[in-house]
């Protein structure tokens, strides 16, 4: 037989055997379940969290957790017809979710079906109630409020704020950062939570006068956290994770208040249309929205279950004197938002250099009288109720024709 004719038939040989290999790795030996998990989550929760899924879920499973920033995860699930490479989204402002649609799988969880969670928490929805089966879920709850560092109060002989209100007396001023409302999806509410809770003209006075307090407006939530944690500055309007996830660091000088009022959002999370591994991501979901879960989450952040009874603040999103705000006009948000940006963000400089003249009038002087109603004339250019009628003539803003 000739050389080469060998040399043919050893070659189909080894790659018979290779072929039969790979095979019975493939097909015979078992393998463990698999589930990937693009997140924002603090390290410490999820590790925990996933830690008891695997006992939970029974049997062998491999979890990959990627941390990726809540845009990136939202354009890896809308960019068609890519595949995602994961089966969770876990993390997010709300309005994210909301926007990839069909990307996320409609699911209904066996502890919704079971009639175990709450459909709401107040205002703030714990599931998506836009479709007939939910596209996503709370996983938590966040509220805004402010951090704070006791050190540097107790140095400037500064108190701790009580009330919102608080923020804008004098001798907090210099002393207090945020982000931007308009530029923030998560500080989004904080214009409604001031308007609702005082009237529309004070509400308006407020703002102004806290953006005169603020030298400049932070470029993320995280850079706001950071100066508080550094000894920095000693306040910051924050949502509330922000300042557990340095608290659970173990930063005794950091602490957070929701302050008089707040308002709840959710921290939603759901899986990828296009995921390979569903049936594993359903039963994740399921455990996360379990009691058992929501008792490790609630270590760390606040808990969607209302039988939870563990979380970070001296008092749980249910209880009755969790100092939520009454009647929060989600719908508004946007536009007042934009009047927000026009009234405040664009003229953050001349508000500031405004009030720095006025604060050296006599207060009791007409002078003082005139040039506090042209500082605070946004309360008054637009009244509410004509916001409300314009609202409705546009059928809900979506018809800018008749503006």
């Amino acid at each position: 037989m000739p050389t080469s004719t060998i040399v043919i038939i050893v070659i189909a040989g080894i790659f018979t055997v290779s072929m039969a290999s790979a095979s019975y790795y493939v097909y015979v030996v078992p393998h463990p379940a698999q589930l990937r998990i693009l997140h924002n989550q603090p390290d410490q929760m999820i590790n925990e969290v996933i830690a008891d899924f695997k006992e939970w879920y029974g049997r062998p499973i491999e979890v990959t957790l990627t941390r990726t920033d809540p845009q990136t995860t939202y354009e890896k699930a809308t960019t068609a017809p890519w595949k995602p490479n994961a089966e969770i989204w876990w993390g997010g402002p709300l309005s994210l979710f909301e926007k990839a649609g069909s990307a996320l799988l409609a699911y209904n969880a066996t502890p919704f079906l079971d009639g175990e969670i709450n459909e709401t928490c107040y205002s703030c929805p714990l599931v998506d109630l836009s479709q007939t089966t939910p596209r996503w879920y709370a996983a938590s709850l966040y509220g805004l409020g402010v951090m704070y560092n006791e050190d540097h109060l107790i140095s400037e002989g500064l108190s701790k704020p009580q009330s919102w209100a608080d923020l804008t007396l004098d001798k907090y001023e210099g002393s207090i950062t945020m982000t931007d409302p308009v530029m923030s999806e998560l500080m989004s509410p904080f214009v409604m939570l001031i308007l609702e809770s005082e009237n529309w003209t004070d509400g308006w006075e407020y703002l102004v006068k806290l953006s005169a307090f603020i030298r400049h407006y932070d470029i993320n939530e995280i850079h706001s956290t950071w100066q508080i944690a550094s000894n920095f500055l000693p306040l910051a309007v924050v949502p509330d994770f922000y300042a557990y996830d340095v608290m659970a660091a173990s930063a005794p000088y950091v602490d957070f208040t929701y302050l008089n009022e707040t308002v709840l959002q959710p921290d939603p999370i759901a899986i990828f249309a296009k995921g390979t591994y569903l049936s594993e991501a359903k039963a994740f979901v399921d455990y996360v929205l379990t009691e058992r879960a929501q008792n490790i989450i609630g270590k760390y952040h606040l808990p969607m279950r209302q039988d939870a009874n563990e979380f970070p603040s001296e008092y749980g999103p249910f209880d009755l004197n969790f100092p939520h705000v009454e009647g929060y006009n989600q719908t508004l948000q946007e536009v007042i938002g934009d009047y927000y940006q026009t009234w405040i963000t664009e003229r953050h400089d001349l508000i500031r250099t405004a009030w720095n003249e006025i604060k050296e009038i006599d207060k009791a002087s007409h002078d003082y009288t005139l040039a506090w109603n042209n500082f605070t004339y946004a309360g008054h250019y637009v009244d509410r109720s004509e916001i409300e009628v314009i609202y409705k003539e546009t059928n809900n803003w979506t018809n800018t024709q008749n503006m």
